[in-house]
């Protein structure tokens, strides 16, 4: 018989408790229990964790959902995964461990049933092992009396925190045996089907969707039958144990005045970053860390790379205070100092031909989901007829507010977290149709037939979502440029000009492909 053990704690790195994530209806952690209960040969399923204080939403989580068919293990170094189930091997009676990664939702139970039938009949052996990639990931089925090797030879940092590996590492210190896989199970495409990252999870979450129109379950080999399978996280960093980790200081603010564009900007390249590099990342508020000593100390003294996305006058004054150096990265301006470099996420423009200045439409910082959107919704899955996006806070003009008054019957007026209380209250008495603080703006972009908007990143959103907004153009110069400029590019309508159907897009892929090799530059 088999002692499953479910190897997860709440504070991964990338995607801070992943594991109560959804894929469709259940959590990622209830997908993979729901397997394993099928599985005949499988006598107890234990859930391994750090300490219980840390882990503790887990915990009540599957103990309302399992009640008592799940047993819990609790180890206080987070770190050290190997001590984790070694420690917990000692209280197991059953000849198999079946270690399973608790990211990994799409598992193959005959898979399981297939290594633990040779692994049984050649009891000699600690291991069984293919020696090629398959598409099963986060399952390894070891002899339980393996694992005093296993943790006697793990005693660097890497083989603690990466339980098994060192199996792989030093396969002359055990008895492994060679599994030869089916032809299905040979991983013929780079895809991760485990999450690590909402890319991850968003991918996962198409494969569900597209499955159940289908009507076909959430199995690895339901999932080979996807004929045209979009990977929305072929960018992501399949991380290697000796990877190096980099060190990345990001700099931005928000407020009332302001609004979230600068934020919500350095919060998609943050996610980016994340995804596709072993590294470490500091985000600074300007607002929030009001002494700045911290990091004003790391770009002085430590000369560690710095990301910075402030409006010009608050870059200003920022930007006298800290030591000038090559690896200082400025987002939408440009200053007076050849030393740094910078990007442009906007139309190209003839002055900025210069080594250290990037601009175009292909140099966009864009939040990734809008990905996930344009391949979950098709164009006739429409139920808003008229959307108008004002910013983060309540910022309008008479051009706009004119609109709204003669669009009423079939306008929704999207709501930004900055906008105060009683200018919301104020709206809903004059009767018109508000959504409030919504996450899924993505989503209820794609969901309208037409968008109206004030100028901003939210633009370069909705074009990126395939849909061509109407801009209103009564602006600064600057911005008045920009507009109209885009207008002949075909990318957007002007408001109260000739409306055109034709619809162009931004490619986010290529966008961060260009910025990501700005960024390496500086990295290594």
């Amino acid at each position: 018989m088999i002692t499953a053990i479910i190897n997860a704690r709440s504070a991964s790195e990338r995607l801070f408790k992943k594991h109560l994530y959804k894929i469709g209806n259940k959590t990622i952690l209830e997908h993979i229990i729901d397997k394993l209960k099928t599985v005949k040969k499988i006598e107890k399923i234990y859930f391994a964790t750090g300490s219980k204080e840390k882990n503790i939403e887990y915990v009540k989580f599957l103990k309302s959902k399992y009640k008592k068919k799940i047993n819990f293990f609790y180890y206080d170094k987070e770190n050290d995964v190997t001590g984790r189930i070694f420690h917990l091997t000692k209280k197991i009676k059953t000849k198999y461990t079946l270690t399973i990664s608790g990211d990994c939702p799409l598992i193959d139970t005959r898979y399981i049933n297939r290594i633990y039938k040779k692994l049984s009949e050649n009891s000699e052996y600690d291991f069984i092992y293919p020696k090629i990639l398959l598409i099963h990931e986060g399952i390894k089925l070891f002899k339980t009396s393996s694992w005093n090797l296993i943790n006697y030879y793990s005693r660097e940092k890497i083989f603690r925190e990466n339980p098994g590996f060192i199996v792989k590492e030093k396969p002359d210190k055990f008895k492994i045996l060679e599994y030869k896989p089916l032809k299905y199970e040979i991983k013929k495409k780079k895809i991760r089907y485990s999450v690590d990252t909402i890319s991850d999870l968003e991918f996962l979450n198409f494969i569900n969707l597209e499955l159940q129109k289908k009507k076909l379950s959430f199995e690895i080999q339901n999932v080979l039958k996807i004929k045209k399978l979009p990977i929305l996280n072929s960018h992501v960093l399949q991380r290697n144990p000796y990877d190096k980790k980099r060190l990345i200081n990001l700099i931005t603010i928000y407020n009332s005045s302001i609004g979230y564009g600068h934020y919500n900007r350095i919060l998609a390249l943050k996610r980016e970053l994340q995804e596709s590099y072993f590294c470490k990342i500091n985000t600074f508020l300007l607002n929030k860390n009001k002494s700045l000593k911290k990091i004003i100390d790391n770009i002085n003294k430590k000369k560690q790379l710095a990301i910075i996305d402030l409006p010009v006058n608050v870059l200003e004054i920022f930007i006298k205070k800290i030591s000038y150096h090559e690896k200082i990265i400025i987002i939408d301006k440009i200053l007076n100092n050849k030393k740094f470099t910078y990007i442009i996420p906007n139309l190209s423009n003839k002055r900025f031909k210069k080594a250290n200045i990037f601009s175009g439409l292909d140099k966009l910082i864009l939040n990734r989901s809008i990905n996930f959107q344009n391949t979950k919704y098709i164009n006739n899955n429409k139920n808003i007829k008229k959307l108008l996006m004002i910013g983060a806070s309540y910022s309008i003009d008479n051009e706009i507010l004119d609109f709204m008054k003669k669009n009423k019957k079939d306008l929704k007026i999207l709501i930004g977290p900055l906008v105060k209380k009683n200018k919301i209250r104020e709206l809903k008495k004059q009767n018109y149709n508000l959504i409030v603080n919504q996450q899924n703006i993505f989503e209820i972009i794609k969901r309208s037939q037409k968008i109206y908007s004030r100028f901003g990143v939210s633009v370069f959103e909705t074009i990126a979502l395939k849909k061509k907004p109407f801009v209103f153009s009564k602006y600064n110069k600057k911005d008045k440029k920009i507009i109209f400029e885009l207008e002949k590019k075909n990318l957007i309508n002007i408001y109260n000009k000739k409306y055109n159907k034709n619809l162009k897009s931004i490619n986010i892929d290529k966008c961060y492909k260009n910025i990501k090799s700005i960024i390496e530059k500086k990295l290594w």
